[in-house]
């Protein structure tokens, strides 16, 4: 998946380390659990997303994600159980 095929998807928003640019703040402790909607990617910085939110008093709230954080959830949420439990299997071998 790459990451223009995100805009417009709908995700669960998630905790995230801060980093250089992007720091977690009280702002996003009320957006976990909720639905986002991927608006767009950052044009100066595309590894960060713009992601639409409702929140639950109706208000609409726009925040950025790390994209590549989105693009592992929705990969995820698309795998088979057959493919969960290969990536299993590859990990418990590793060990």
């Amino acid at each position: 998946m790459e990451p223009k095929d995100i805009i417009d998807k709908k995700f669960t928003c998630f905790k995230f380390e801060s980093d250089d640019r992007l720091k977690w703040n009280f702002e996003y402790d009320s957006l976990i659990g909720k639905t986002g909607t991927v608006v767009k990617l950052n044009d100066t910085y595309p590894q960060y997303a713009r992601v639409k939110v409702h929140t639950t008093i109706g208000k609409i709230v726009e925040k950025h994600f790390p994209t590549q954080m989105i693009i592992d959830q929705l990969q995820f949420e698309n795998k088979s159980v057959d493919d969960i439990l290969n990536d299993m299997k590859q990990l418990i071998s590793r060990l």
